[in-house]
């Protein structure tokens, strides 16, 4: 069976959702992108699959130097299970205490976040920060650090140093090999945290949310340092450009509602979500008309603080 080389972090059933209003319904969807970096130039309009993707990033090689695909595959499968519901979701008013629901797209935004090469980069600093570390401490004569345990907030953990000239050697197989092994092991972990949030959702009658390459958008109000289980983490995922899927830890208050989009906060939700791109707007609209109403909002926000 044919296995995709160019393997998407943003799957392009759900970027198709941000397509413009010309080319939703067609087998070439289109968006407008904008970019941080302003090596890459003014905005432009380019096709779904030609953005949000990178060389076999989920399908490292295997010690025969084979790729391996298991990941690609249940990825594959997960896509594939939303995306039969994603219409409803988009554009609908589903039942968001649906268990069935609620599980199945709790697992879809908690590989998301796992899956964005942001985390492969994480993993490559990581590894160089913890070399730099332990190459600083004495050594036993076989060249392994001469240390049996570390102090992590408070508590002692045991430290393996026999395969540290393995560990030490590591390269970009083996980075990739460790992001995909991490996607795997904590999606469940993720997902079940997600499901115990208080859901609700922000729609519009007409297109008005943007996306970008790192859809998921995590934040606290009173804290620095702070995860998904932190009481107080705010998420917030646009599933659509009509719809904003809002978690938080307000159980007190009504779960599993509908909230039309208050007058002049359009700003403030497109602000957040932009702010937390790697790299990329998305849209179907103009950026230009976007930029102006995030640029509008902050103004009237400092305006009223000052």
């Amino acid at each position: 069976m044919s296995r995709p080389k160019n393997q998407h972090w943003v799957p392009r059933f759900y970027l198709r959702y941000f397509a413009t209003p010309e080319t939703y319904s067609t087998d070439e969807p289109q968006v407008w992108i904008f970019s941080k970096d302003e090596k890459d130039g003014d905005e432009s309009i380019t096709n779904i699959k030609n953005i949000c993707a990178k060389r076999f990033l989920y399908s490292p090689k295997d010690h025969t130097g084979q790729r391996n695909w298991d990941l690609e595959t249940k990825l594959e499968g997960v896509e594939s299970l939303l995306s039969e519901i994603w219409g409803q979701l988009s554009d609908d008013f589903v039942d968001l205490s649906n268990p069935a629901i609620r599980k199945a797209l709790s697992l879809f935004i908690a590989v998301m976040h796992l899956r964005n090469p942001s985390s492969l980069l994480e993993v490559k600093n990581t590894h160089k920060q913890l070399v730099g570390l332990y190459n600083q401490m004495p050594k036993h004569p076989d060249g392994t650090p001469d240390i049996k345990s570390i102090e992590m907030n408070g508590e002692l953990f045991d430290v393996d140093v026999s395969g540290w000239h393995e560990y030490q050697a590591w390269g970009a197989n083996d980075y990739q090999r460790f992001f995909v092994d991490q996607v795997e092991y904590q999606a469940t972990f993720l997902a079940e945290i997600l499901m115990k949030k208080r859901w609700s959702i922000v729609l519009t009658e007409s297109n008005q949310f943007i996306t970008t390459d790192n859809p998921l958008f995590i934040q606290h109000q009173k804290k620095k340092r702070f995860g998904f289980g932190t009481e107080g983490t705010l998420i917030t995922f646009p599933l659509s450009q009509r719809r904003l899927l809002v978690m938080d830890d307000r159980q007190n208050e009504p779960a599993n509602q509908y909230y039309p989009l208050k007058p002049g906060a359009l700003g403030a939700f497109n602000y957040g979500i932009w702010r937390n791109a790697r790299r990329f707007m998305i849209s179907g609209r103009p950026i230009p008309e976007i930029l102006s109403e995030i640029v509008s909002w902050s103004d009237a926000f400092e305006a009223k603080n000052e």
